[in-house]
C-alpha cells in the first residue's frame, strides 16, 4: 500500500542490521518492508551522516521528524514569475 506509515522501530532495527553488514535485500525481507523503503531510509541515514548510536538514542517521534524533513528545492526565476502571475 502506497504512503503507508512506516514503524520507526523497524527502521531503527533495519539501520542496525545495515551497520552490522546485512544487505538491503535481506533487511527488506526480514522486516517485510519494500526494497524502496529500506533504500530510502538507509540513504537518508547515510546522507545525514549520523552514527547508529545517535539514531538509537532518539525516540520514534524524533526519528520520524528527522527522516521526514525534506528540503525545499529552489525554483527558477521564470517559474517564480509564472507563480506570481496567478493569485
Amino acid at each position: 500500500m502506497a504512503n503507508k506509515a512506516t514503524d520507526m522501530s523497524k527502521i531503527r532495527k533495519a539501520i542496525k542490521f545495515y551497520c552490522n553488514g546485512k544487505s538491503k535485500l535481506f533487511i527488506s525481507k526480514y522486516f517485510s518492508l519494500s526494497n524502496i523503503t529500506v533504500k530510502k531510509y538507509i540513504s537518508l541515514f547515510e546522507v545525514l551522516g549520523l552514527s547508529f548510536e545517535v539514531i538509537n538514542e532518539k525516540t520514534n517521534a524524533e526519528l520520524e521528524l528527522l527522516f521526514s524533513h525534506t528540503t525545499v528545492e529552489s525554483i527558477s526565476p521564470k517559474l517564480q514569475k509564472l507563480h506570481d502571475f496567478f493569485p
